[in-house]
Formats: structure tokens, sequence, C-alpha cells
């Protein structure tokens, strides 16, 4: 379905806002960046800002519901999830993010006041994209853990391990990372279906 002339228009300017943004945290710390300094960068104005967006905040929580989405795209059937080895998606993702080395990655952890506003939406995010592919790859009928609960289980994981990788100056590799965060994943999803060996029968034929 092909969008109107103004869902384009709207499409357009979110992404040039989130764009500016991008460029912006990539130049200096996430608290130094003004709302001036978007609409600057993405050559409009703040009026414009403000009928899309009602704080930065808010950007950086739209950049990365576009992260997550890409992301529960490496996690589409049961046989993603249940894999010897972690979605490829989400490798090339935390190697994209290791590229960032000697850029501030403070949007991540260090958020200032916005800390208590953007972490629980991004959780709740990852939660809900992580609740939708299970629906998608399981039977909720089968699992011993609702789903809604399973889900925010799996996103507290990646959430924190992710984290706790930049804080601690990366550790691990992002293949590591990776596998670490994927072989618990799975763990819960084992656990969830009673650890039963059918599970990857079942599911890897429906699949």
């Amino acid at each position: 379905m092909s969008l109107q002339r103004g869902e384009r228009q709207t499409q357009r300017t979110k992404e040039a806002l989130t764009r500016a943004f991008v460029q912006l945290i990539h130049e200096k710390n996430y608290k130094a960046i003004t709302i001036n300094d978007i609409v600057d960068r993405a050559n409009t104005g703040r009026s414009t800002f403000y009928r899309y967006f009602q704080s930065k905040a808010d950007v950086l929580l739209s950049l990365h519901e576009g992260i997550f989405d890409r992301l529960s795209l490496g996690l589409s059937s049961a046989s993603d999830w249940l894999a010897n080895e972690p979605p490829p998606q989400f490798v090339m993702l935390l190697q994209r993010y290791q590229q960032y080395e000697n850029i501030p990655v403070s949007f991540l952890y260090e958020l200032g006041n916005d800390v208590d506003y953007v972490v629980p939406r991004m959780e709740a995010l990852l939660s809900r994209q992580f609740e939708e592919s299970l629906r998608r790859s399981f039977s909720e009928d089968d699992s011993s853990i609702p789903f809604s609960v399973l889900a925010r289980s799996i996103a507290g994981t990646y959430s924190w391990l992710i984290r706790c990788w930049f804080m601690e100056r990366r550790t691990f590799t992002p293949d590591q990372v990776a596998e670490h965060i994927h072989r618990l994943t799975r763990a819960a999803i084992r656990e969830a279906f009673d650890e039963r060996d059918e599970i990857h029968t079942v599911y890897n034929k429906s699949s």
C-alpha cells in the first residue's frame, strides 16, 4: 500500500530530524544536544519538530524503535529462537556499534535527566517486538509462562547485557555478547516449554 502525499512528507520530515539527531550524537554528548541543534541540522523549524516529537528523548526512542524492528526480524520463527547460533542480524548490529569505539555512546547509558523516561520505554519497545515474534513463532497455549512475561524477561536480558557491554569497555567481542544473550534467551524459551525435547521437532516442522 503506497503512502499518500501527506504521509510521505511526514515520513521524510521525521527521517530528516532523526538523521540530524544521529549525526549530532556522533559529535557531542547527548546531554549537550538541544532542540535548536536538531532543527538547524535538519533545516527545519521548532514548530515542525514539535509536530512529531515532544523532546529529543522521543527522537531517541523513535530511532531505537526502528533498530528494534530490524532486530526482531532475526527472530521471526521458532527455528530462529532455538537455533544454535544467534541471529546474524543481531551480531551485525553489535558489530556496527563496535565501529563507534571512539564516538561517545552516552545516548545508551548516560542520559542525564532523561534516563527515567527513556530506559523503561526502550525496554517496553523491545519487549513488544519480542512478544509479537513469540506469538508468530509459538503457541502460547504450550507455554508455562505467559508470553507477555517471557518477552519482558528476554528484553531485560538484551537491554542489561548490552548496556553492561558498553559500560565495561567491551570486555567481550560482539560475537561473544550475541552468543551469551542468545543462549540465555534460548534457555528461557526451553524453560517456558518445560524443556521438552519435542519442542525442537514440533516447531522446526511447523516453521
